[in-house]
């Protein structure tokens, strides 16, 4: 695992001993729902802690933290929510997987202190906005930890591209 998240920050291992996953940043991953073929393509995934929902997943994920523009902080009734918004690349990704997938879930992977699926929503509709918005399975506490990672974690992915 830390070898693959060394990987999808593109930083060399000598750098992830520095970075820990909820201190310093936090990692994305989208993954497409899909049926147990019991091969190593699909792994299981479990969302909502206090009553957990068990589904599988395809094992790699469709979007990742290098697809994201920003993330942040959005009042809702009764509380609050996430929105992430893609950049061009990750928006493309988004329109083609969400029109080609509708009624299968997307599992939203966060890794930070606790590695686990903040949400999983139902795909009802295309989405090109590149933009999604998702209560998630967190305290208001880590949802502005895990925000404030990801955004230091997207800062140095565009610092790595230019």
């Amino acid at each position: 695992m830390a070898i693959a998240l060394c990987a999808t920050l593109g930083l060399g291992c000598k750098s992830m001993g520095e970075k820990k996953p909820g201190e310093n940043y936090s990692l994305i991953m989208l993954y497409l729902e899909q049926n147990n073929d019991g091969t190593k393509y699909s792994r299981e995934m479990a969302v909502y802690r206090a009553d957990p929902i068990i589904f599988y997943v395809n094992s790699e994920p469709f979007l990742s933290t290098a697809d994201l523009e920003k993330a942040t902080l959005m009042e809702a009734v009764g509380g609050f929510a996430i929105q992430l918004q893609f950049n061009r690349h990750g928006t493309a990704v988004l329109e083609s997987f969400t029109t080609s997938n509708k009624g299968k879930r997307m599992a939203i992977f966060c890794q930070f202190t606790e590695p686990r699926v903040l949400a999983a929503p139902m795909i009802t509709r295309s989405n090109a906005t590149g933009i999604i918005r998702f209560t998630p399975d967190c305290s208001r506490e880590e949802a502005t930890r895990i925000l404030a990672g990801l955004n230091t974690a997207i800062k140095e992915i565009k610092g790595k591209g230019k």
